[in-house]
C-alpha cells in the first residue's frame, strides 16, 4: 500500500509540489520564528543573570514593599559566606548596598540611583564599560556613572562629584568621589539615573555595616533551582531568618517579553496550521474527484474500504513528512546563512544593537514539523473517507 500511494505521488507531480511548497514554507518559517524566540530568550536570560546574578540573598521582608529598610548584619553575612564557601555550584559571591540621593558637581546635579559593590568582584565583570576603567579593588573614593549621567553633568574621567543622600537615622550626609568611567546597561532610562559606587563608601554614607543583599554567581545557570533550594533547608537547619530569589523571580522584563513571544508564536502556528489545512484539504479534494474512475476500478477489483481509506491517507501522511523535511531543512539553511551575514538590529528598551540571530537546534523545528503535519494528516482524511464511503456504481458512472 505505500509502495502504491508513493506511486501515486510521484504521478501527480505538479499537486504534489504545490502540496509540499506550501507545507514547507510553513514549516520553515515556524522554524526560524520560534529559533529566533528561542536565542532572543536565551539572551535575555544572559542579561538577567549579569544584572542579578543567579541568586540573591537578603533579610527576612527586604522584597516587602513596607517603606522599611531591612538589612543583612554581620552575624548573618559571616554565617551566609560560610554556607556558599562549601556550595559545589558557587562560582563567587559579592555584597551590595543600594543608596539614592543626588549626584553632581558645582553648577549642575541630577538625581542618582546608587548601589555600592565590592571592587574587582565577578559581578563587575558584568558591567558593560563604555569609557574610563572599572572600580578597581582599594579604590574608596572612584565612582562609575551612567552613560547618561556623564551626558547630564558634563564630566569627564578623573573629575570630582559629590553624591548627597540621608543615612538610616535620617540625617544628611554626602562624600566626594572622582569619576572612574561610564558604563551602560543597555537602557537609556537606567543610563541617566544609575551610579556605581564602592560598597564600604555606600556604608559610610549611610551610617551602617549592614548590606542589603548578597549576589551569588553560579558555575551552571541550570543548578539555580536545586542550589536555591539547598540554601533555603540549610537557612532554615542555622535558624537563619533570610530570603533568597533566583534571577527568574527577579527579572520581571524577560518574563513579560517571554509571554508575548509566546502569544505570537502560538498565534502564528494557529495560522499557518489553518492555511496548511485549507489549502491542502483544497488540493486533496481536486485529487480526489479527479481520481473518481481509479478509485472506482480500485474498489471494483476488490479492494476494500479501509484499503482506500489507507491508501489516501498514507499519501497525505508521506506529502506532509517530506514537506516538513524540506521545511526544516530549507529553515536551517536560511537561519545559518543569516547567522554568518552578523546582521545587527536595536530591539525595544535597548540602547545598542544586538545581532540577529536563530537557535537552530532540532528541537526547536520539532513542534513546527508536528504542527504542519498534522493538518495535512486531517486535510487527507476527510476526502479519504468520502471516498470511502461512495458507491462503486456510482464512482464509475462519474465522469
Amino acid at each position: 500500500m505505500f509502495k502504491i500511494a508513493w506511486r501515486n505521488i510521484r504521478r501527480n507531480k505538479r499537486r504534489s509540489f504545490l502540496s509540499l511548497l506550501i507545507i514547507s514554507i510553513g514549516v520553515g518559517v515556524l522554524f526560524l520564528v520560534n529559533g529566533y524566540i528561542a536565542q532572543t530568550f536565551e539572551g535575555l536570560k544572559g542579561m538577567a543573570v549579569a544584572q542579578y546574578g543567579n541568586l540573591q540573598i537578603a533579610a527576612e521582608h527586604f522584597w516587602d514593599n513596607d517603606n522599611q529598610r531591612h538589612l543583612l548584619r554581620r552575624s548573618d553575612l559571616k554565617k551566609v559566606g560560610q554556607l556558599l564557601t562549601v556550595g559545589k555550584e558557587v562560582r563567587s559571591y559579592t555584597t551590595s548596598l543600594g543608596v539614592n540621593g543626588i549626584v553632581g558637581t558645582e553648577k549642575v546635579s541630577t538625581i542618582a540611583v546608587g548601589e555600592g559593590i565590592e571592587p574587582g568582584n565577578s559581578q563587575m565583570q558584568n558591567i558593560m564599560i563604555t569609557s574610563g576603567t572599572k572600580i578597581l579593588p582599594g579604590d574608596i573614593d572612584k565612582m562609575l556613572v551612567g552613560k547618561g549621567v556623564m551626558q547630564k553633568l558634563g564630566v569627564k574621567e578623573g573629575e570630582w562629584l559629590s553624591l548627597m543622600t540621608t543615612t538610616l537615622d535620617g540625617a544628611y550626609n554626602a562624600g566626594s568621589f572622582q569619576v572612574s568611567g561610564s558604563f551602560s546597561t543597555g537602557s537609556t532610562e537606567a543610563d541617566n539615573v544609575y551610579v556605581y559606587l564602592p560598597v564600604n563608601a555606600t556604608q559610610s554614607l549611610l551610617n551602617t555595616d549592614g548590606v542589603d543583599k548578597v549576589i551569588v554567581s553560579l558555575k551552571n545557570i541550570q543548578s539555580t533551582g536545586s542550589t536555591a533550594a539547598w540554601l533555603k533547608k540549610q537557612f532554615a537547619k542555622n535558624q537563619l531568618k533570610l530570603e533568597i530569589k533566583t534571577w527568574s523571580d527577579l527579572a520581571q522584563f524577560y518574563h513579560q517579553v517571554r509571554s508575548l513571544y509566546e502569544v505570537i508564536f502560538y498565534f502564528m502556528s494557529i495560522v499557518v496550521f489553518f492555511l496548511a489545512l485549507v489549502s491542502i484539504l483544497e488540493i486533496m479534494s481536486m485529487a480526489f474527484f479527479e481520481r473518481m474512475n481509479e478509485i472506482g476500478t480500485m474498489r471494483s477489483i476488490g479492494t476494500k474500504r479501509y484499503q482506500i481509506l489507507a491508501l489516501l491517507t498514507e499519501e497525505g501522511f508521506i506529502i506532509g513528512f517530506m514537506g516538513g523535511i524540506i521545511g526544516l531543512l530549507a529553515g536551517y539553511g536560511i537561519g545559518s546563512l543569516i547567522n554568518q551575514q552578523h546582521i545587527t538590529y536595536i530591539p525595544p528598551s535597548i540602547n545598542h544593537p544586538v545581532p540577529l540571530s536563530f537557535d537552530l537546534s532540532l528541537m526547536n523545528g520539532i513542534f513546527p514539523f508536528i504542527i504542519v503535519v498534522l493538518a495535512t494528516l486531517v486535510s487527507a482524511f476527510y476526502p479519504a473517507i468520502k471516498a470511502s464511503r461512495l458507491n462503486i456504481v456510482e464512482i464509475l458512472r462519474h465522469k
